[in-house]
């Protein structure tokens, strides 16, 4: 049978969400409460933080509020604030971290210092020195770009193979476009900052990891989250061909 190359074009979207670069990111999401705190906006914390973010031009949200559709879409937009916390008795000693939607730690600034003993004033100074660390970064959100790069494999195939090829592809594609995840039953275990989801094999189908937001979860290993909306469970997937969102049928 005649032979001849068929030459196949893959298209790869690459996304620069992860880039050590600030200016991709849009919003910070800051606590409600930080962890060291007895209260919400004790000695005028989180009002400060929240102050310094907005005055640089990012977009901020506590993660107690209804995110921006946007970022509710794809919490890779955001990142994470946090305060890291190491005063002694004489000194008042912070610095601000940055969490990605993975939870790792994207940037901490340099530990902010002060001597002055009154909290409010004391924190007031403090924060602000370590926030020039961000300050000098000069932040302008910049939405990431999107690079298509074009692959051609050459495979010696005839005719005949081609079509049939073409035909499993097709199938394929419909069954993954199709496939309505809440059908199955998953079933939510406890574990050490999070859950792992199981189905009734039982086999572990994925592991959800806390945020600082009330019922969303990274999916570990993943560039996925999870998070409640209008009562139902949603998977929220980045693919080649954009954000993919699903319904989850689990059961905590």
């Amino acid at each position: 049978m005649k032979r001849f190359l068929v030459s196949v074009v893959f298209l790869f979207i690459t996304v620069s969400c992860f880039s050590q670069d600030l200016n991709s990111y849009k919003y910070v999401v800051v606590p409600y409460e930080f962890s060291f705190l007895s209260r919400h906006d004790a000695y005028r914390v989180n009002t400060l933080v929240r102050h310094l973010f907005k005055k640089e031009g990012f977009e901020v949200v506590y993660d107690n509020q209804p995110f921006p559709k946007d970022l509710a879409d794809d919490r890779c937009l955001g990142l994470y604030a946090d305060i890291n916390n190491q005063s002694s008795l004489f000194t008042i000693k912070m610095s601000i971290e940055l969490h990605d939607c993975s939870n790792q730690l994207f940037f901490e600034t340099e530990v902010g210092t002060s001597k002055i003993k009154a909290y409010e004033k004391g924190y007031n100074e403090a924060l602000r020195r370590a926030f020039a660390t961000i300050e000098a970064k000069n932040y302008s959100y910049k939405p990431a770009s999107k690079t298509i790069v074009e692959k051609v494999v050459e495979t010696p195939i005839d005719e005949v193979e081609v079509e049939v090829e073409a035909v499993e592809v097709e199938e394929v594609v419909e069954q993954a476009t199709t496939t309505n995840t809440s059908k199955t039953v998953l079933y939510a275990q406890p574990i050490k900052n999070g859950y792992q989801l199981v189905d009734s094999t039982p086999k572990v189908v994925m592991i959800l990891l806390k945020t600082g937001a009330p019922n969303v979860y990274i999916v570990k290993g993943q560039d996925a989250s999870v998070y409640k909306e209008n009562g139902k469970w949603m998977l929220s997937k980045v693919t080649e061909n954009g954000n993919e969102v699903s319904v989850l049928n689990v059961k905590f």
